[in-house]
């Protein structure tokens, strides 16, 4: 009987650390994937504010609380971040 208790243990210290290891990853994959989602979203921005400027012949663009100006062909300066930005196309 004492070998049963010592294992039901070890069964369920077993099933905590699958549990913490569950949990953790499952923390990391979803911070991952805001990170690649605020990613996307600031160059969908950046592309959207260089289209509206070229189409329209603005000289600043306010999207997302980001003000973008144009910086040359095929660029556009984020003037919050103080950063130029290539705009694939």
């Amino acid at each position: 009987m004492i070998k049963s208790k010592g294992f039901l243990m070890a069964e369920s210290m077993i099933a905590l650390i699958i549990a913490f290891l569950g949990v953790t990853i499952f923390a990391l994959v979803v911070g991952e994937s805001r990170e690649n989602e605020r990613n996307l979203e600031s160059k969908t921005d950046r592309t959207y504010a260089w289209h509206v400027m070229k189409k329209n012949n603005l000289k600043e663009v306010k999207v997302h609380d980001h003000v973008y100006q144009p910086a040359g062909n095929g660029y556009v300066y984020d003037t919050n971040e103080k950063k130029e930005y290539h705009i694939e196309k």
